[in-house]
């Protein structure tokens, strides 16, 4: 009788591991699954966030400003009698 109820216990026991695994192995699979895909999201943003960077030092170069400033919006060259500089005095 003793022998029978210590089998009984086995059983569930090794039923109760059993499902546990399954169950962790499918969390496993699963987070992989996500990782994945979050490692090619981040690779994309990357790529993006780099061509976005060389996009800003091509456009603030000061060539492509004055090139759209003379040919966007009309403007010109100042003639140098009507530049004023202005200086800045700090005080310590």
């Amino acid at each position: 009788m003793i022998l029978k109820t210590i089998n009984i216990v086995l059983l569930i026991c090794v039923l109760i591991i059993a499902f546990i695994l399954v169950k962790v192995r499918y969390s496993v699979r699963t987070n992989s699954t996500s990782l994945s895909q979050k490692q090619k999201e981040a690779d994309t943003l990357n790529k993006e966030y780099t061509r976005l960077q060389l996009e800003a030092g091509t456009y603030s170069s000061s060539l492509v400003l004055q090139d759209f400033a003379y040919n966007k919006l009309g403007l010109s060259q100042p003639d140098p009698k009507h530049v004023v500089e202005v200086l800045s005095h700090v005080s310590k």
